[in-house]
């Protein structure tokens, strides 16, 4: 009773033990179902593709790719009409280093004259993109100059924000005005200072720099100002999200700039050259004294209550800068400065500003992309996946043109497509992963019941293994060892068995690397296919070069082996190509993938032939057709093999490409003249060839052949119907 008690007492306590690991074993469990489920697997994906794609924001390379999309838009919108623009420019151009007779820099006298005439003609506003920061050497033209500006029409005078280094990574802004005499005379200013993008292209105008508590404008925001008679403290920022200027509000984009809305390349506004300006007739340019330019468009009145901003163009002037428009029609030109502040100033003007999408909006298209790319890459099969993907990406391409041509709407393209393939790679893969741990489940499963090449035939074809067969036109290939039996009656079965098993992994390798299917192994003998399942038209090319490297593998493995003291064996190879029957073929328990018909039993035939002829690879006729053009063989005979009554050529195979020239020039060519006087009945004349090649290689087995033949048939000619074909009567 003591005994049968602690027995009890002991399956208690290990059912306890077990009972206690129950829990932990749940989890794993529950942990393995919520690591197998593909809900959970589609949203880990979408997760980590968008932290990678919004993480990648913070490497630049995004940026750089999404500016030149931007520059693409405004490329492909082009050019916007500004008919009924109230901007002139008043360009410093090439002309008018030709025209005027001093050079540059030009005498503050000829911009005080611009400013008389300009006021003259009912210009509303003159802006200088031109820097008066300096005084002149002759100081008379300082005074003309504040004259005309006290006298004329509003003008705005250009400034600079200049930054000095104070200590690592910190700057001090320097603000530099221009000549305390023409702000006296009741001129404004503002700073010309424009920001360049990473790539060197200008996109953003900056609306205001600070310095301490003090806010500096640009000319752009300034115009705006004079143009609505408001004071300087009008101007107001409402929490960096946008500026508003009298009756004028303008959005914030980054970095207290705005994007500039371009309405077109170079000279898109009305550009008059700066010398035309001063043609008038106390200042003849002209070749004719009677024609005064600026008088004739002064009465044309295209400067009537015109905005008129004065700047350099003229290229030695540096001032020219990269625009969306730069490639404009197959012309690379850039854009003078001044008329970078009049595409801004007429955003301004027409409120035409470019919005982006909404931080949330953006994040939801993201999040979209990146959920259709996991389905797209779990639903749909790989090139139907591709399609669809390609196809999303084209629509939204689209769209985000329709959105910036109809509604200046800005639309991140790079982040969604980013998240999107990133979505769809990693779907994609972990698809495959997937499928690829399923067939490995289905392999184990099913090959301890049907053959491997079965296996591997359903999983491809996704289809359940059943019988059936086709006709195909491929080569096979049969390799056997010679004297195998004398061999394994020489050595102990664990030598036999370890020789025959690396022997036979060796060869197996050569006919994978060669795209060859192995078929079978019976007892030392090996059975290869080439082009089947998966057909492929150089399929005897490839069963060639596999024979050649059998024999290469093999000579390799017997110096390995004379080393340890083990002596080798020699090979036959038989390859022969033609239509057979190729399938699922065998008994209902156990089927294999294998070829049947007359040209696989010529495919072995051929290999016990290589006996007869003291050979090692023999090819048939079919497979010399296929590669003669790239193989070098000689023919070796015509036989009939036993179960055929049709005769065939066959032909050692020597090499592939090249072989040195005593063997191309004897064992070849001499060889085969030889062999054709033999079959003429020239019995000497054969026997002639034969002994020269006889006499440089004295163990090739079919010149001995061919010469024992042309010996016997000098004694004992053969009948008058002879024809020199070879019948082997056995397998």
């Amino acid at each position: 009773m003591n005994i049968n008690t602690n027995e009890k007492n002991t399956d208690i306590k290990q059912g306890s033990w077990i009972l206690s690991l129950l829990p932990f074993l749940l989890k794993q469990d529950r942990f393995k179902k919520l690591r197998t489920n593909k809900w959970i697997q589609a949203g880990t994906i979408v997760v980590i593709a968008m932290f990678i794609a919004y993480f990648s924001m913070f490497a630049g390379w995004q940026d750089n790719i999404e500016l030149k999309l931007v520059d693409l838009r405004f490329r492909m919108r082009g050019e916007m009409p500004v008919d009924s623009s109230d901007i002139v420019i008043v360009a410093i151009d090439e002309q008018s280093f030709i025209s005027l007779q001093k050079k540059w820099p030009f005498p503050r006298s000829y911009y005080a004259r611009a400013i008389r005439n300009l006021s003259e003609a009912g210009a509303r506003l003159i802006i200088f993109d031109v820097q008066f920061l300096e005084p002149a050497d002759n100081g008379q033209d300082d005074v003309e100059l504040a004259a005309a500006t006290k006298q004329g029409t509003d003008v705005i005078f250009a400034g600079q924000i200049a930054f000095e280094i104070a200590s690592l990574n910190t700057f001090n802004p320097l603000v530099v005005k221009p000549l305390k005499s023409l702000l006296d005379a009741g001129a404004d200013w503002a700073y010309v200072n424009i920001d360049e993008d990473a790539d060197g292209f200008i996109r953003r105008y900056r609306l205001f720099l600070r310095k301490v508590d003090h806010l500096y404008f640009p000319l752009a925001l300034k115009a705006l100002q004079v143009l609505q008679k408001t004071e300087n403290d009008s101007i107001h920022v409402e929490q960096q999200d946008s500026i508003i200027v009298g009756n004028f509000t303008i959005p914030v984009y980054n970095n207290n700039s705005m994007l500039i809305n371009y309405y077109g390349p170079t000279e898109t506004f009305p550009t008059y050259s700066f010398a035309s300006i001063l043609d008038d007739a106390e200042f003849d340019l002209s070749e004719d004294e009677d024609t005064d330019i600026f008088d004739i468009q002064k009465e044309s009145g295209i400067f009537k209550d015109k905005i008129v901003l004065i700047g350099a163009s003229a290229e030695d002037l540096q001032d020219n800068k990269f625009t969306p428009f730069f490639d404009h029609n197959g012309a690379k030109r850039k854009m003078p400065g001044v008329e970078i502040i009049a595409n801004a100033l007429n955003t301004m003007l027409n409120s035409n500003y470019i919005y982006p999408l909404s931080s949330r909006l953006e994040f939801l298209i993201v999040l979209i992309f990146s959920i259709a790319a996991v389905i797209f890459s779990k639903k749909l099969k790989p090139y139907l996946g591709l399609l669809s993907s390609v196809t999303l990406i084209g629509l939204f391409l689209l769209f985000c043109f329709f959105i910036f041509t109809r509604y200046n709407l800005l639309a991140n393209i790079t982040l969604p497509v980013l998240a999107f393939t990133l979505s769809f790679s990693m779907g994609t893969i972990n698809q495959v992963l997937t499928e690829q741990r399923e067939k490995g489940v289905i392999r184990r499963t099913f090959q301890q019941y049907v053959a491997r090449s079965v296996v591997d035939t359903m999983l491809k074809s996704g289809e359940l293994p059943r019988f059936g067969g086709e006709r195909r036109h491929l080569t096979v290939l049969f390799s056997d060892i010679r004297s195998f039996t004398t061999f394994s009656e020489k050595y102990p079965p664990e030598i036999v068995v370890q020789r025959l098993s690396e022997y036979l992994s060796a060869m197996v390798d050569v006919i994978f690397k060669h795209d060859g299917t192995l078929d079978k192994f019976v007892g030392d003998e090996v059975m290869a296919l080439y082009g089947a399942p998966h057909y492929y038209e150089n399929h005897a090319e490839n069963a060639c070069n596999t024979a050649l490297e059998m024999i290469a593998e093999l000579d390799y493995l017997k110096n390995k082996w004379a080393l340890e003291k083990v002596e080798g064996f020699n090979i036959g190879i038989g390859i022969n190509t033609g239509n057979v029957l190729v399938g699922n073929l065998g008994s209902v328990q156990l089927f294999d993938y294998t070829v049947i018909g007359d040209e696989v039993n010529l495919g072995a035939r051929l290999e016990g032939a290589n006996k007869f002829y003291s050979t090692t690879i023999i090819i048939s006729e079919s497979t010399y057709n296929e590669v003669r053009k790239k193989a070098l063989m000689r023919e070796l005979d015509i036989v009939r093999v036993k179960g055929k009554t049709k005769p065939v050529r066959i032909y050692e195979l020597c090499g592939m490409h090249s072989l040195p020239t005593i063997v191309t020039d004897l064992l070849i060519k001499t060889y085969g003249y030889g062999l054709e006087l033999y079959r003429q009945r020239k019995w000497e004349l054969a026997l002639k060839q034969f002994r020269d090649v006889l006499h440089h290689f004295p163990e090739d087995g079919p010149t001995l052949l061919q010469m024992q033949r042309c010996i016997r048939y000098m004694k004992h000619p053969p009948p008058e119907n002879w024809d020199s074909i070879v019948d082997f009567s056995s397998k």
